[in-house]
Parts: C-alpha cells; sequence; structure tokens
C-alpha cells in the first residue's frame, strides 16, 4: 500500500512540472469535509520560468531520468587486491627473468646479485690432439742411392690440422671475381700468408730430414696477369727472410708453372703471357736469394701440328725474348703423353743440348712416352748438361696407380712409390710426385733406410688405392680437336680466364 501511494504521489508532481510541453504549476493535496482528497494549483509570487525548468531537465537528465529502464551493474575492469605473498612472488619472478635476460646478451652466467661482470670474448677453439695412427711395417730394400728426396707444393700433416685456423699451406689463391671484389690488396695478403706459412713448412722437413721441396705456384694469385699483374716488392722483406731459413739448413726449393707456360705458341700473346709467368717465379726465387739449383721446370708444350716447326719457335723464344736471368733458372721435363701432342726425352735432348738447357728426366713420362734410347743414355747425356752449368741434377719419379690398365688410367700418379728405378743415379736429388706428398718420402725412407723416421709424422696409406683419373681428359678425343682445345685453353690464359693452375 505504501509502494502505491509513493507512486501515485511521484507521477501526480510530475505531471504538475510538465504536460506536453506545457508548463503548469504545482499542486496541493486538500481533503473534503466528507473525506475525500482532492488537489489545488499553489499560487505563488514565483512561478518556475523556462530556464529554471530548462535546468532542472537536464540535471534529472544526466543523473538518472525517472522513466529509464533499469541496468545491469558492469563489472569493473580494475584488478582485485592481490596478498602481499603474490606480489612479492611475481616481483621475483620479472627480476628473475630480467637478470637471465642480461646475462644470454652479454654472454656470462653464475653472476649474483649486486655483481657486475664485463663481457668475456669467445673463446678460441683449441686444437684437438692428433689420433693414434696404426702404421703398417713396410717391406725392407737395399739401394746405394744417397741423394735427396722432396715433395711437391703440400704437407698434408700441416694442411690437415685442425681447427682449419692452424692449417699451414702456400697455395691460397682466388679467382678473378673475388680479386674483382676484394680489390688488389686483399690478393696480396693471401701472398703474404702463404710466404708465412712456408717458414712452418720448411722448419717441418728439417725436423724430418727432408731437405727438398718445390714451392706451389700459387704463392702470389695473379701475379703475372696482364692486367692486375703486379711487383713482389710489397713482400722482399719477408720472401728474404724465408730464402735465408733455406739457405740455413741447405734446403733446395724449385718451381713448376703450369702446363699453359707454352713458348712454342704460335700466338705472340701466348707467349708473352708465359714469359710473364716464367719471370714472375724467377722474381720469387731471385728474392729469397735462391742459387742456381732453384731451377724452374716447364714442359715442352704442344706441337700445334708440326713438331719441328714448334721447337724452331722455342729455341727463337728462349735465345731471342727470354730475358737472361728468366734464361739462367729454366730447365725443360719430358711428357707423358705418346700421341704426338708432347715431347719425349729424345725429342727434347737435342734442344737442350744446343741451348745447354738442362733436361730433367721423368721416369713415368719416359715409362708411358719412351724414347728410342735406353734411360740411361738419356741420363748421361742430360747430367753432363747439368754439370756444364753447375747445377746439382734432379730428376723426377712417380708410379701409376695399382691396377690401371689403360694409358689414361696408367697416368694417373700413385698415392706412393714403393720402388726405386734401376737407372736411378747415387747421387742426385730426386722429387717423388705422389698424392701422399711428404708422406711418399718417409714412406721410401723407411724402406731403404735413408734418414731416420719420426713415428709421430707418420700416416697410414690409404686402404683402397683407386684407379680413376680424377677429371683428366679422355684419350678417345680425336689428336685435332685436342689440338684445337689447347689453343682454346691458351686463349683463356691470356685473357685472364685461368690462372695459377694446381702443382702437380
Amino acid at each position: 500500500m505504501t509502494s502505491f501511494r509513493r507512486s501515485a504521489r511521484l507521477a501526480a508532481a510530475t505531471s504538475s512540472v510538465v504536460d506536453c510541453g506545457v508548463l503548469r504549476p504545482p499542486l496541493k493535496r486538500n481533503r473534503s469535509m466528507d473525506g475525500s482528497l482532492n488537489f489545488s494549483p499553489i499560487l505563488s509570487s514565483h512561478t518556475p520560468g523556462v530556464q529554471d525548468l530548462d535546468t532542472r531537465l537536464i540535471k534529472d537528465a544526466d543523473d538518472e531520468p525517472l522513466n529509464a529502464p533499469n541496468r545491469k551493474k558492469q563489472r569493473s575492469k580494475a584488478p582485485k587486491p592481490s596478498k602481499p605473498e603474490d606480489e612479492d612472488r611475481t616481483m621475483a619472478k620479472k627480476s628473475r627473468g630480467k637478470k637471465k635476460a642480461f646475462k644470454a646478451k652479454v654472454g656470462i652466467e653464475g653472476i649474483g646479485d649486486g655483481e657486475v661482470k664485463s663481457p668475456e670474448p669467445p673463446k678460441k677453439r683449441q686444437p684437438k690432439p692428433d689420433p693414434v695412427y696404426v702404421i703398417p711395417d713396410v717391406e725392407l730394400k737395399a739401394t746405394t742411392f744417397k741423394g735427396r728426396l722432396g715433395y711437391a707444393c703440400l704437407n698434408t700433416v700441416l694442411r690437415n690440422k685442425r681447427p682449419a685456423s692452424q692449417s699451414v699451406f702456400c697455395s691460397r689463391t682466388c679467382r678473378l671475381d673475388s680479386l674483382k671484389k676484394n680489390g688488389i690488396e686483399w690478393v696480396k695478403e693471401l701472398g703474404k700468408k702463404n710466404v708465412k706459412d712456408l717458414f712452418t713448412m720448411i722448419q717441418w722437413n728439417e725436423d724430418n730430414h727432408i731437405s727438398f721441396l718445390r714451392i706451389s705456384s700459387e704463392m702470389f694469385p695473379f701475379a703475372s696477369h696482364a692486367k692486375h699483374g703486379y711487383s713482389l716488392d710489397y713482400c722482399h722483406s719477408l720472401l728474404a727472410e724465408v730464402g735465408r731459413l733455406a739457405n740455413k739448413y741447405g734446403h733446395r726449393l724449385t718451381t713448376h708453372p703450369g702446363q699453359f707456360t707454352q713458348l712454342g705458341s704460335p700466338k705472340p700473346e701466348v707467349v708473352k703471357s708465359s714469359i710473364r709467368e716464367l719471370e714472375y717465379h724467377c722474381e720469387m726465387l731471385d728474392r729469397m736469394g735462391i742459387g742456381v739449383d732453384g731451377v724452374i721446370i716447364i714442359h715442352g708444350g704442344g706441337v700445334y701440328n708440326d713438331k719441328a716447326a714448334t721447337l724452331e719457335r722455342i729455341k727463337k723464344t728462349v735465345t731471342e725474348v727470354l730475358p737472361q736471368n728468366v734464361r739462367s733458372r729454366i730447365v725443360l721435363e719430358n711428357d707423358e703423353r705418346n700421341d704426338e701432342l708432347c715431347y719425349s726425352a729424345e725429342d727434347l735432348l737435342p734442344i737442350c743440348e744446343e741451348l745447354d738447357i738442362p733436361l730433367v728426366f721423368d721416369y713415368h713420362h719416359d715409362a708411358l712416352n719412351p724414347s728410342s734410347i735406353p734411360p740411361s743414355a738419356v741420363i748421361q747425356r742430360a747430367n753432363a748438361i747439368f754439370a756444364r752449368r753447375g747445377i746439382r741434377p734432379k730428376q723426377h719419379l712417380s708410379e701409376p696407380r695399382p691396377g690401371a690398365e689403360t694409358l689414361m688410367e696408367k697416368r694417373a700418379h700413385a698415392d706412393r712409390c714403393e720402388t726405386f728405378p734401376v737407372d736411378l743415379p747415387d747421387d742426385m736429388d730426386l722429387m717423388i710426385e705422389a698424392k701422399d706428398k711428404e708422406q711418399a718420402v718417409l714412406h721410401l725412407y723407411r724402406i731403404y733406410s735413408l734418414h731416420p723416421v719420426n713415428h709421430s709424422s707418420l700416416r697410414p696409406p690409404a686402404e683402397n688405392q683407386t684407379k680413376e683419373t680424377k677429371g683428366r681428359k679422355s684419350t678417345k678425343r680425336l689428336r685435332t680437336k685436342a689440338e684445337q682445345e689447347q689453343i682454346e685453353v691458351e686463349n683463356d690464359m691470356f685473357n685472364g680466364e685461368l690462372t695459377n693452375p694446381p702443382d702437380l
């Protein structure tokens, strides 16, 4: 009942103020004599104006309209008050996360609260200890040979050191694209690194009783290039120092430019490129202070469909074009190919004797491309030239791979040599051209008891040698096609597309 009365009074009061936009005065409740209830307007000196009414209406609308529907209370987005222990746990977790991120950033572990530790540089990888090798026994043999054995360009023990940063070798090179990208000074730095590693190789050889070494042709990449070539003057002091070390130990250093050195080419530009290559090798040996035994070995090269005419061009180049310091170092070597594209020892002997150029006799090449005169006679005539020039004789030895049958297969060098040739002189220098490099020399030391061997320097031979030629060109190609390819290769070399072919 009470609720009903309040609603009636509210409705009456509201209707007294506004009814369809018409202003009405407030009403007064009256009760008559018979007890009935009635309303009468209240007369006042002040009647609310329009401005007062607008003000009340705006205020009522801002607060809550009387006829507005009931609204559900929205949930507050404010976080609920947490317990003190929860707040402590959250702060500790955030603190640990920040410390862990900082440690990961600077690369340190295990620092405590309040400690400050500067970042440490990354540790260098330590070299791994050499594994224990099982070295098989060798079959002992007798010999009267008292000369020196040498190897070419690469020491496998030093080259295979781990980690790679500890590796030692003297054949760092690059492609022409790398030169253009990095600049000639970058290429020169490769040459410096090669010379520095040559110190280590010479010392290793001395410690292992090896005193004969062929230097890699890649010591100074692009040094003989027509456009990008450079002088070795920037490395003069290093070269002189390494030469003094070799001379101190009595080691013999030689070089062997690639097969693209063609003094008998019919193209003058190819001959010029070949001479630049020879001058580069000669400058390297001269700056080292290497004596007359530091020879530069080259092949006769192609015959260009006319062997006699090509030999005449070789003679003309040597006598009329070659600088004297280069001519005093070059020696010729017989080739192994018997397809009339290369020269046997018998082909080269006459020009060697005429021009007083020593001949380096290669036993393996002579076996594949034999002369009509026996090796002993060739060696005797070749050594006579060495004697006239005051140069210690040198020869080359290699063997075909086991199981080789075809000529192409026999041309590939075996990993090691097992025996000395019958016609080997007692006192001369013998270059062992084998895949195992210094291991092939130590192998012969053990077989013939030539020198004591450090067991720590030995490595076991490969269990199974293949007779593959590892990418050599097929001998089935026609002779004319091979001749054309030789000319194309020479053009590529002159244009700078080829440089410093790998040494044997």
